[in-house]
């Protein structure tokens, strides 16, 4: 049986003030940029007519942070790591989630015009500062390993140093921290082409259909698309850093709904086993994901 993403805690939902959440049917958001609009209800699956509604924006295509899948009544949903905490921020709350999904390229925009109240996207700080400067973000809830070089698998050996990459054509997700380590002053892999797409499964399918020599994803996501696909590598001899920065939660910047307080309590609240619980199960649920 598969185990719920995690239960809802009432008696920090009742001590915890509402003035993140909107009433009624849930925000007015324009979702500039948005896939679809997915509302979910509270970690029990019931709908509470009275609760009130709290807004998350990511960018579904990442699994196992954020993908979709289809339930067993064959109806479209948003899971993953990220959905799951999310998910444990509106319970703490005492608010339904609703799910908005948009290009990653356009989390922060939405975010500062307050479209969606908070953002989880496996969204670390970036190197130039330009997130810190646009929005304000919690305490780390999740520490992936390095970027990782992913190539199609009968062309593995051409590659045994970044060198190797020069004049060829790789792949990273529009305004990430990975188009960063292939383009701008501050790239790792010098000398390549760059190939920069909004939509990770696109990202993936150059490469299967040889548009693109490699790709750069996080760790935790490259291994799941090779795992989805045979024809895939992960280049272990090629290093693009020691470490990563830590996933963080996303609000407007100055906090201007007051959640921050609220995030972190959540975020603190998320013990080893509790993380432990919500990877494995969104392991699970990505060999599931749609466009994966």
């Amino acid at each position: 049986m598969k185990k719920k993403f995690l239960a809802l805690s009432l008696a920090l939902a009742l001590g915890l003030g509402l003035t993140a959440c909107t009433s009624g049917n849930g925000s007015s958001a324009s979702n500039s940029g948005s896939n679809t609009s997915t509302s979910q209800s509270d970690a029990s699956g019931s709908n509470t007519g009275d609760k009130k509604t709290i807004v998350f924006g990511t960018s579904a295509d990442y699994p196992p942070f954020e993908f979709h899948i289809l339930d067993e009544n064959g109806q479209d949903q948003i899971v993953g790591i990220d959905v799951a905490v999310a998910q444990k921020i509106a319970d703490d709350m005492g608010c339904e989630l609703k799910i908005v999904d948009m290009s990653f390229e356009n989390l922060l925009a939405n975010l500062g015009r307050e479209d969606v109240d908070f953002v989880i996207a496996a969204m670390e700080l970036d190197a130039e500062g330009t997130r810190a400067n646009a929005a304000d973000y919690s305490d780390p809830y999740y520490t992936d390993e390095a970027p990782l070089v992913v190539v199609k698998k009968e062309n593995a050996d051409k590659y045994a140093s970044l060198e190797d990459f020069s004049g060829k054509t790789v792949g990273a997700q529009t305004a990430t921290t990975k188009a960063d380590l292939i383009s701008g002053e501050g790239a790792v892999m010098t000398g390549v082409n760059p190939m920069l797409l909004a939509s990770v499964p696109e990202l993936v399918n150059s490469l299967v259909y040889d548009k693109c020599d490699a790709v750069v994803l996080d760790a935790a996501v490259a291994a799941k698309y090779v795992e989805t696909n045979d024809d895939l590598v992960i280049l272990d001899n090629i290093s693009l850093g020691e470490a990563a920065e830590p996933y963080r939660v996303w609000v407007a910047k100055g906090d201007p709904k007051g959640l921050m307080d609220s995030i972190n309590k959540t975020i603190a609240s998320l013990d080893e086993e509790t993380m432990a619980s919500i990877i494995e199960e969104a392991n699970t649920l990505s060999s599931q994901a749609i466009g994966g």
